[in-house]
């Protein structure tokens, strides 16, 4: 079951723009497939009627993670992949909401408004080099899976650990070119992702190509410090109130002054252009 939520348009925008006015989907989506990665890490396959054939890679979900007003804000969730009648997600539990989100059960019903922000635009024959720390590597699949085709990717993922290196053997199906290091040196090279790119070669490439990361804000900053002469696309993580871009907050410092709404003219946004 699902219906169409509008939103409104408001004059004066002080972000100087428009609300999305775009219908979105409430859908009463179903657990199919519960995948506890880790200790503290969930993998959620939701069976979508309408959602799933809506999403592109970049957007989000938000969830209802119970029936009731407490806590009173849905969660936002990236989508890590989305196909036919099914979109997962794959989260960390970090506080009260995701607590009692990954206590759900197979064949539950879970209420989900999506799919949210902006999706990305098509890219040919490049050369994208992305780079994801820890589940910060889940919405990086599905950019993946739409980009693999036609441009030649490069991969670099770290995490703290070999468990939290999630989904490496999908990405592995896509590409060879992959990078991986862990904090206690139990996978790949010892330290954090953002060690794998002062190699000479590395980076005089990654200057002339497009790079999108999604991860810890600490590892944003090392990117967005490193390459400032080039577009360099994070995934933000930012708490969300509405996801639809009426309550701001979610915004974030422009450069140039005002102010960008995550959830509406994000979460994918050119590092470089704002505040971090």
């Amino acid at each position: 079951m699902s219906f169409q939520l509008k939103v409104k348009k408001r004059k004066n925008d002080i972000y100087n723009g428009t609300i999305n006015a775009k219908p979105m989907e409430i859908e009463q989506t179903r657990l199919i497939r519960k995948e506890i990665i880790s200790k503290e890490i969930f993998g959620f396959d939701l069976e979508s009627k309408t959602i799933a054939r809506k999403a592109k890679p970049g957007q989000f979900v938000q969830i209802r993670v119970n029936n009731s007003f407490d806590p009173f804000l849905r969660r936002p969730f990236s989508i890590a992949s989305a196909w036919s009648d099914t979109i997962r997600i794959v989260f960390r539990v970090r506080g009260r909401g995701t607590e009692i989100l990954a206590q759900a059960i197979e064949g539950e019903p879970i209420d989900v408004l999506g799919p949210l922000g902006r999706a990305l635009p098509h890219y040919e024959d490049r050369d994208i080099f992305i780079i994801g720390g820890g589940v910060g590597i889940a919405p990086l699949f599905f950019l993946c899976q739409k980009l693999e085709i036609e441009n030649r990717m490069h991969l670099f993922f770290g995490a703290k650990n070999r468990d939290e290196l999630i989904m490496l053997d999908g990405f592995r199906k896509m590409t060879k070119n992959i990078m991986i290091s862990t904090e206690d040196g139990s996978l790949g090279k010892r330290g954090r992702v953002t060690d794998l790119l002062v190699a000479e070669e590395i980076e005089a490439k990654i200057r002339s190509s497009l790079i999108f990361a999604c991860g810890p804000l600490p590892m944003l900053k090392v990117i967005q410090k490193k390459f400032t002469s080039l577009p360099v696309y994070g995934f933000l993580e930012e708490r969300l109130g509405c996801g639809t871009g009426v309550c701001f907050g979610c915004a974030v410092k422009k450069k140039t002054g005002g102010y960008l709404r995550v959830c509406e003219e994000g979460p994918v946004v050119n590092l470089n252009e704002i505040e971090i």
